[in-house]
């Protein structure tokens, strides 16, 4: 089993000034960044391409959120390709601490870090507007981001941040198309170390989602095979109430652990896959508790601003009041 450690997150952020413009200019560059992500969208949902780099926030200690966004060309030549999808909505800090804390486990000289966002069900969004704020709300997240690795470690900061899209709904197909589609956008050929949730691990490894394999979890030899891995952070007790399951943290690490013994190995799942899922250590797993993005919806709907702050990043917190975005939602609790 892949193990990996990580230092404290802090419930309450100090933006670091060097690193980070007022709020209030941050809302106005992104307000003004909105058509340009529209049209990214219209132009990649519009097209065959299954995958695209659209965006990257730039590390460095010296720009401010205005100018740090600065659209970068592939190719990119990482090592190590860390991916969060980033399809949820909207970002939290429990995002926050999974990310964090898997860079802070890696090398920030070969690794890049791809926050991935799936447009596989955008014909049935509300409206257009809402997938280009959650796109704007990745990018708003990939700043404070940058702005806590600072805070932690000014080495850790160096990790670029990718903003992408993609139309590949499962993450085998996903990392296939982000090593295949023309122009390649790593040609290092970087392995990909997918971040997650264990809800979400639960999901991955569930044989239902591939009836159309026999054995359905042989779905993931691409993945697996060549040699692509998972990080896993585990959901504290009590954390929320819309988990999947209702594991304790032991009985999460008992399910990770018993992979290796074969407990999937009927539905064609290699116990020897089980050596690339790791679990993320540390007190990091802490900041996850009482926080769902439902939750976030919801008291954003209620216009409970404190407890948008409290479980959302500073961007993301501040976006969220000034264009009060769930609002008129009636069915706030079922969105994606």
């Amino acid at each position: 089993m892949i193990s990996t450690s990580s230092h404290c997150l802090q419930q309450k952020q100090a933006i670091p000034k060097v690193i980070m413009a007022d709020i209030s200019s941050r809302m106005t560059a992104m307000k003004a960044l909105l058509p340009t992500l529209e049209n990214a969208l219209k132009s990649f949902t519009s097209s065959d391409c299954r995958f695209k780099v659209i965006r990257t926030v730039v590390p460095s200690s010296n720009q401010s959120s205005s100018n740090s966004n600065s659209t970068l060309q592939p190719p990119f030549s990482p090592r190590t390709l860390l991916i969060l999808d980033s399809s949820y909505n909207p970002p939290s800090r429990a995002h926050l601490a999974l990310a964090s804390s898997a860079v802070a486990s890696l090398s920030s000289s070969s690794s890049r870090l791809l926050l991935l966002f799936s447009t596989h069900n955008a014909d049935k969004a509300p409206s257009p507007a809402s997938f280009t704020h959650r796109l704007a709300m990745m990018i708003l997240f990939a700043e404070d981001l940058q702005a806590h690795l600072y805070q932690r470690n000014s080495t850790y900061a160096q990790v670029a941040v990718d903003i992408g899209l993609t139309t590949a709904p499962y993450y085998a197909d996903k990392s296939a198309a982000i090593a295949t589609e023309e122009p390649v956008a790593y040609p290092s050929k970087p392995t990909h170390i997918h971040l997650l949730g264990y809800d979400t691990l639960i999901r991955l490894l569930a044989p239902k989602y591939y009836s159309k394999f026999d054995p359905p979890l042989s779905a993931l030899s691409p993945f697996f095979g060549v040699g692509h891995r998972l990080l896993v952070l585990l959901r504290p007790d009590s954390s929320s109430d819309n988990a999947v399951t209702g594991d304790s943290e032991e009985e999460q690490r008992g399910y990770v652990s018993k992979l290796c013994h074969g407990s999937l190995e009927k539905d064609g799942f290699q116990r020897e896959w089980a050596d690339q899922i790791g679990v993320l250590e540390g007190d990091d797993t802490r900041a996850a508790v009482g926080i769902s993005s439902t939750e976030i919806r919801k008291a954003a709907k209620q216009r409970e601003w404190s407890e948008v702050e409290r479980m959302c990043t500073p961007g993301v917190a501040a976006w969220l009041k000034e264009m009060d975005l769930y609002k008129d939602d009636s069915n706030v609790a079922n969105m994606p």
